[in-house]
């Protein structure tokens, strides 16, 4: 077969397919079945407005629930609320794991908030204190012993003090 009766052959194929595509895709959307309604959801945000440095505060807003009373729990306690079109909005909530659920849509997961700062400072922030001070302890004295309060130190700070002194003495001592 040449190559002009190959192309005289497929074109009417190639062009009905090019032609009826768009119109089988259009046909197909117009008989489409409805939207599914909206999955009910939630989210927690920082609640500027009633947070101190050392007290954070969250906001709990959802939305797309079809139940009209919606319970959240979580943190510090929960409650029950009153939807208004599916949505609800409660703020001063402290920090934690919240959920939100109605018996029409079950349980939603809202997320979990950072909780508050911890007073113990980084893990590898207090090691590499530890074994700065252990290691300078030992070079400017071979018998220097761990501080007086290093019982009521850090497990970090612990660790890298014996691990500072431990290597300071290996190069400094006999």
């Amino acid at each position: 077969m040449t190559r002009t009766r190959r192309l005289a052959m497929f074109t009417p194929l190639f062009v009905s397919a090019l032609a009826l595509g768009p119109t089988v895709a259009a046909h197909g959307a117009q008989q489409g079945p409805a939207a599914a309604p909206a999955k009910p959801r939630c989210v927690l945000t920082q609640d500027t407005a009633n947070s101190k440095p050392d007290d954070p505060k969250f906001t709990l807003s959802a939305s797309g629930f079809e139940s009209g009373t919606v319970s959240f729990s979580g943190g510090n306690g929960g409650g029950a609320t009153k939807t208004a079109n599916g949505s609800f909005s409660v703020s001063n909530l402290g920090p934690g794991r919240y959920t939100a659920s109605s018996d029409e849509d079950g349980t939603v997961n809202c997320g979990r908030t950072p909780g508050q700062k911890n007073e113990k400072k980084d893990a590898r922030a207090q090691y590499r204190k530890g074994f700065s001070d252990g290691f300078s302890a030992i070079r400017a004295n071979c018998g220097a012993k761990p501080p007086k309060n290093a019982n009521k130190a850090d497990p970090n700070y612990e660790r890298g003090f014996k691990d500072g002194a431990k290597l300071a003495a290996n190069r400094f001592c006999d």
